[in-house]
């Protein structure tokens, strides 16, 4: 790996841990050159500014977290409980293993205009309602509303992590699995 893209790999690592523990209004180019250990100038190189940097950097990280989630919730080779599960066990480890990334998609998000937000195909509400919207045409679920069971079930799989990441409660391996029980309860699953 050459020097420069290593440089770039560690301004956006920089930009990301910054933009989830400051938020993005907070965040200045000055933060990001300091975390970084280069000049202002540096990120000129492959940035106009903050708020593009932000941008691409919400949608290269959203990209990757949305492929792993849909690879899962997708596979029609499993049972639509177990997809669940290990959609719930692959965002929870996702947290874990990734939590400066995880922080940023979550709490970034709202910083960005809305009609660029609504626009997309990978945003996992969307994600969600294909989901549920494909459980019910199987018949895997009983017929809902799917927008409204889809953000219900978004909130279900996500507060925990929220909750989490300010100090409020304490995950454990079980909780993605009682997250799921949760979630197949709301959704009315019968097995």
């Amino acid at each position: 790996m050459s020097r420069p893209v290593m440089k770039r790999e560690i301004i956006e690592e920089s930009a990301i841990r910054l933009f989830a523990t400051k938020g993005l209004a907070r965040t200045t180019i000055k933060d990001i050159a300091a975390a970084a250990g280069v000049t202002e100038g540096a990120l000129y190189r492959w940035y106009d500014g903050k708020e593009e940097m932000a941008w691409k950097l919400f949608n290269r990280e959203l990209d990757q977290f949305t492929r792993l989630v849909s690879d899962v919730l997708f596979d029609d080779r499993m049972s639509f409980d177990l997809r669940l599960g290990l959609a719930v066990q692959t965002i929870y480890d996702y947290y874990q293993y990734n939590s400066d990334q995880f922080a940023f998609i979550l709490l970034t998000q709202h910083g960005f205009p809305e009609d660029k937000l609504l626009t997309r195909e990978t945003e996992p509400m969307n994600l969600a309602v294909n989901f549920v919207g494909e459980a019910m045409g199987a018949g895997e679920i009983e017929p809902c509303d799917a927008d409204l069971y889809a953000g219900l079930l978004m909130g279900v799989i996500m507060q925990p992590l929220v909750l989490h990441r300010y100090g409020k409660i304490e995950l454990s391996p079980e909780t993605p699995g009682l997250v799921t029980s949760a979630c197949l309860r709301m959704l009315g699953f019968q097995s």
